[in-house]
């Protein structure tokens, strides 16, 4: 009995021995590896550079931003169209942002099957130090994620499911900055009204606003003026209708059923309202430039037609 208890007290020793050896080598390894990666520079899409222009190549179109340092556009038939800022923000956060799920060595497989081939889109973003140019390809098989390949860099990368989608079907007027003025409406001190057989001018002074009817002064109700300027300086067009109309007498502008002027300190905002576009919107056109938009019917109707619309109750 003593002898199979030597025996087996040996041989749990020499187990112990090996477990031991096995974990530091295992620990060793670990060691080393997460060594590897740390000393590894992960791959980054856009570090902290400037950004001076993004190109996105579509199957059939193209879209060209730029920037001056301060304001984007969009550039369309050599024009410099105001561009929505936020949304190139966005979007070039957004790249900024990516999460790398993996890489795929390219050298190694085809190309054409990561859906490169007919790629969603291909973009080509411009900074102060370098081109960075990728093309999005298709969702991995297995799993949540897709394929993007950087030309350069000769990688395929995993990248997050879905990845810049709200993007890649947005068309030129998408990037427009659709503000239709963006005045401070605190600053404005003046409306000047005409629509039909109505007309007013609307001043505010330190008791609020009122109406100067020529034979009597009438006070108007400062809330729903407030309304209308809130709404106004917040207003966004639809569609972008004519950059350079050869006439405006297809709009209705010719003979426009409304206006409304807006002055802001030494700045003058007017609009014009033309014939209905469809049972939605209306063509308007504003004096700051010479293009036909659209706008939804309701800043239409937000347009006083009478003195009882904005006087007091």
């Amino acid at each position: 009995m003593k002898y199979f208890f030597e025996k087996f007290k040996g041989a749990l020793i020499t187990a112990l021995v090996f477990i031991i050896l096995l974990g530091f080598i295992y620990f060793r390894d670990t060691e080393r590896h997460s060594e590897n990666l740390f000393n590894e520079e992960p791959y980054v899409f856009i570090g902290d550079e400037e950004v001076l222009s993004v190109e996105i190549y579509y199957s059939k179109s193209w879209i060209l931003l730029e920037s001056d340092g301060e304001d984007w556009f969009v550039i369309q038939d050599e024009e410099n169209l105001d561009a929505d800022k936020n949304i190139i923000d966005h979007l070039i956060e957004d790249i900024k942002n990516t999460e790398i799920v993996g890489t795929v060595p390219t050298n190694e497989v085809d190309l054409d099957q990561f859906g490169l081939q007919n790629a969603g889109a291909e973009l080509v973003v411009i900074t102060d130090v370098k081109d960075h140019r990728f093309i999005i390809g298709d969702k991995i098989p297995v799993g949540s994620g897709t394929y993007v390949y950087v030309p350069n860099e000769n990688i395929v990368l995993v990248v997050e499911k879905d990845y810049l989608k709200k993007y890649m079907n947005m068309s030129t007027i998408d990037f427009r900055d659709k503000g239709l003025f963006g005045f401070d409406s605190s600053q404005v001190s003046r409306i000047a009204i005409w629509s039909g057989n109505f007309s007013a001018d609307i001043y505010k002074d330190d008791q609020g606003w009122y109406v100067d009817n020529q034979d009597q002064i009438i006070i108007v109700d400062d809330k729903k003026i407030e309304e209308i300027l809130w709404i106004f300086s917040r207003a966004k067009v639809l569609d972008f209708e004519n950059e350079n109309p050869q006439s405006l007498k297809r709009y209705g502008l010719d003979e426009p059923s409304t206006e409304i002027i807006f002055y802001e300190d030494d700045r003058i905002h007017g609009l014009i309202f033309g014939k209905r576009k469809d049972e939605d919107s209306y063509y308007i056109k504003s004096d700051s430039d010479d293009a036909v938009y659209s706008i939804h019917k309701s800043l239409f109707k937000r347009v006083p037609k009478n003195i009882d619309q904005i006087s007091l109750e």
